[in-house]
């Protein structure tokens, strides 16, 4: 089985340095809600990386069709639960803007990413979690 690690070091009170491989991200809260806003916060991350993720994977979609995508503009929206505990009910990707060499292929290759995506997936299907000491 293939892993991917992330590793963490507490950076200071509220934020946490996330190191992987050569790369290197601060997650911190904002000011009012006790942080130092270093960083944003780990939701933000988690819809940056479904968005880094399916982007990339439509990227590659393109690249093996030998289709030019260029100036994608996506927003990804986390809808938050209005309970507890905190978590996002809905997260949807929404596309701002894009240049297509074959626009009529633009929505196959939405789907291929979505469908190819290992976060998108994650999500979709869950997933076991468990902490260790």
């Amino acid at each position: 089985m293939n892993t991917i690690t992330v590793n963490l070091h507490q950076n200071s009170p509220t934020s946490s340095l996330l190191t992987f491989g050569e790369h290197e991200l601060i997650i911190d809260r904002p000011i009012d809600k006790g942080g130092q806003n270093q960083g944003p916060m780990g939701g933000q991350v988690l819809l940056m990386s479904v968005g880094g993720c399916f982007c990339s994977t439509l990227y590659a979609a393109a690249q093996a069709r030998e289709i030019v995508v260029e100036d994608l503009k996506l927003s990804i929206h986390g809808t938050l639960s209005e309970g507890l505990p905190k978590r996002f009910q809905e997260i949807s990707l929404e596309v701002l803007e894009v240049q297509c060499s074959h626009p009529e292929e633009f929505a196959k290759l939405l789907k291929i990413a979505e469908n190819g995506c290992i976060a998108v997936n994650t999500i979709k299907q869950g997933l076991d979690f468990k902490v260790t000491n």
